[in-house]
């Protein structure tokens, strides 16, 4: 059976997910962001060759190219084995469902799209005008929100318990994103078990070898 090779943007937090999933299931893959795309531009051939809808990240394995984070990870804890990546009973399953569908669509939306990326994007134009600061706050606020509802399944670990699974490999990455940022922090002390389950998240092997190593740029200029 062939290497997995997994495409992707070194400092995207999907791509981490991915990652993270074969690290924590236990197989080899590379990694290859080269000509793959760069953030805020529009996606480079080499990349549309693999997903026609131009996003990262990607996985190729022997004949099968799959696109989509969620997709990828399901297929990497059922082709290979090693550690299950989620709950075995019916119920629990379909709750991961929810958890990876919560992440995936308003999560992300949230913390990265309309929070992350903005602050780390934002020209000084853009950060001069009075309403970049309130639409910040108020994504801020809906952000603490959300949290809020997610923190008390967080309570005995991770959202399994002690099987770290797919939707904490989404969730886990974005929280580092958010950290990073004016806000983010206070944002998590009131969340206390998110906030403890992402300290458990860093001092694992899979998080410490991915870690995006935010440059000083970036956290100066958010």
């Amino acid at each position: 059976m062939s290497k997995v090779i997994i495409y992707g943007m070194p400092r995207s937090s999907l791509s981490r997910t991915v990652r993270i999933a074969c690290i924590e299931k236990q197989i080899s893959f590379e990694f290859r962001t080269k000509g793959i795309q760069s953030p805020g531009a529009e996606p480079t051939p080499e990349l549309l060759q693999f997903n026609p809808f131009g996003k990262e990240p990607v996985l190729v394995h022997d004949n099968l190219v799959l696109y989509e984070t969620s997709a990828i990870c399901r297929y990497i804890d059922d082709a290979f084995d090693g550690p299950l990546l989620r709950p075995v009973r019916k119920d629990k399953v379909a709750r991961m469902e929810q958890w990876i569908s919560v992440a995936t669509t308003r999560l992300d939306t949230q913390i990265l799209r309309q929070f992350v990326i903005p602050m780390v994007f934002a020209d000084t134009e853009q950060r001069n005008d009075p309403g970049f600061a309130v639409r910040m706050k108020r994504m801020g606020d809906l952000i603490a929100h959300d949290l809020k509802i997610l923190d008390p399944h967080y309570d005995d670990g991770w959202l399994f318990g002690q099987r770290f699974t797919i939707p904490d490999m989404l969730i886990m990455p974005m929280i580092h994103y958010l950290k990073a940022m004016p806000g983010g922090p206070e944002i998590l002390a009131e969340v206390p078990n998110l906030d403890t389950a992402f300290k458990n998240f860093q001092a694992r092997h899979s998080a410490a070898v991915t870690d995006p190593l935010l440059p000083d740029r970036i956290l100066r200029t958010a």
